[in-house]
């Protein structure tokens, strides 16, 4: 069985919540969508491939090494066949909890997000045509990585969106391994509160006197904002002190040292965090 490569009615899929986002680009046409052969390929929520990858081609600080990512992509494209025929559609038994599919697809975006950079032969940088709106076969149909944002959003929260892994500056880092149903909301917190400490991704200007918040958190911060305004009966409420509440310890200092500066939208940062 080849997999499916046209999108119903041939138009692009998405949420209102990135209608702003995709009016800007349009359907994607530069990029043909991704072909994996996957016949003979049997369900499963196995991540061992996913796993290998990972250990062997991401840094501890979430960079890929591109040669070891090279190296290994047989293990990934094995994982993406059996990504591509298992999903929350494809095979709903196999997905019970909501834990069960925020782990899916935590773990398709991040084998999806290397595997289009292989694609692209790893480069400085990565337009959002390239890596956002190229479609791919997952969960038994084809999909992209916005698709995949758009249903955290819907699905989990905007915090789940903030912490999902990518290959570039503006998104959050690798894993160091799959994430699992057991532990997958305590790992989301976790990454949401590295994605704010993270000095190369959310930056705070102290030159500037500003705060230069990533578009991925940027979209956010007015139901941010109302949300802490709302409970705690506050007004004139910043970004930076709404975000207070979700971060402990050091991001949390981070944020504190940057009250008084305005919260600006950060340009979008294509550069590939990549290792020779």
């Amino acid at each position: 069985m080849r997999t499916i490569i046209a999108m119903k009615g041939g138009g692009c899929k998405f949420t209102l919540a990135w209608a702003m986002v995709l009016a800007a680009g349009g359907c994607n046409k530069q990029y043909p969508p991704v072909v994996l052969e996957t016949s003979g390929v049997a369900p499963g929520l196995g991540t061992a491939e996913l796993a290998y990858v990972l250990t062997e081609a991401v840094a501890t600080d979430g960079r890929v090494k591109v040669g070891a990512l090279k190296r290994s992509a047989g293990r990934l494209d094995a994982q993406l066949k059996r990504l591509a025929v298992t999903g929350p559609t494809a095979t709903p038994k196999l997905l019970p909890t909501a834990e069960h599919r925020l782990a899916y697809w935590y773990n398709a975006r991040a084998a999806w997000a290397m595997k289009l950079l292989l694609l692209r032969d790893c480069p400085e940088e990565l337009s959002d045509a390239a890596l956002l709106r190229r479609r791919f076969p997952l969960d038994g149909r084809t999909m992209t990585l916005e698709d995949i944002d758009a249903i955290l959003a819907a699905e989990a929260n905007l915090r789940a969106v903030v912490a999902a892994p990518g290959v570039t500056f503006q998104r959050a880092r690798l894993p160091s391994r799959p994430l699992a149903p057991d532990d997958v909301r305590r790992r989301i917190a976790e990454r949401f509160a590295e994605f704010i400490d993270d000095k190369e991704r959310f930056v705070v200007d102290v030159p500037g006197r500003r705060v230069r918040v990533p578009p991925v958190l940027w979209q956010f911060h007015q139901r941010l904002i109302r949300h802490h305004q709302a409970t705690y009966g506050t007004e004139g409420a910043t970004l930076t002190t709404a975000l207070l509440a979700y971060v402990t310890g050091s991001p949390h200092r981070r944020l504190q040292d940057a009250i008084g500066y305005p919260c600006v939208a950060g340009r979008p940062d294509r550069r590939t965090a990549r290792i020779e």
